[in-house]
């Protein structure tokens, strides 16, 4: 993981982290990402991982986080990480890219 966040602190901008179990839908983001131009580097286990890097790294709060998950308790878990938007699954790639190029911009 250490790895990972070293290349999310360097200084590119509209880097993307993408966080999914499914690895054909982690494929389909990141590539949709990509196109888009923007960095999209794949990772795993969401919340977990937000709040061990949010834990590590106290000015990562600035960070904007999008979420995208299949469970019924998504928005409280996307609360709880301070996600700027939660999409359920299925969702649409096009909003997603919108949104997360909104964020950054």
């Amino acid at each position: 993981m250490s790895d990972t966040m070293d290349r999310m602190n360097s200084p590119l901008k509209r880097r993307v982290l993408v966080i999914e179990d499914d690895p054909d839908v982690r494929k389909l983001i990141t590539e949709s990402l990509r196109a888009a131009g923007l960095d999209a580097l794949p990772a795993v286990d969401g919340a977990q991982f937000v709040a061990r890097w949010r834990e590590r790294r106290p000015d990562s709060r600035d960070v904007p986080i999008v979420v995208i998950s299949g469970h019924p308790d998504r928005r409280e878990v996307g609360g709880l990480i301070g996600a700027v938007k939660v999409f359920g699954k299925p969702f649409e790639v096009d909003e997603l890219v919108g949104t997360v190029d909104r964020v950054l911009n």
